[in-house]
């Protein structure tokens, strides 16, 4: 079951694959890194990451608001939200 759905999140998202970016690709990079612009990417990390609807959206704003560029894998964002979840 999913913690959050796509309506539910607060921020304005790609739904529609980038050039080159195909949304139901699974492969390794995708498995590693998350596109913070794309919907769909963002919603299952928060899904596969969170344990209720609050700490997703807490989870989503950080990644929005805060998440420096640099930070693109999915440990690295993982570790970089426990690290500043009090921000």
């Amino acid at each position: 079951m999913s913690v959050i759905t796509k309506s539910e999140l607060v921020y304005k998202y790609t739904w529609s694959a980038d050039q080159g970016d195909n949304p139901n690709y699974t492969g390794k990079l995708d498995r590693d890194k998350v596109d913070r612009d794309e919907g769909y990417e963002v919603l299952r990390f928060l899904n596969s990451t969170c344990t209720s609807k609050a700490q997703a959206l807490q989870a989503e704003r950080l990644i929005k608001t805060l998440l420096p560029g640099s930070v693109q894998k999915r440990t690295e964002i993982l570790q970089w939200i426990i690290d500043n979840w009090n921000k």
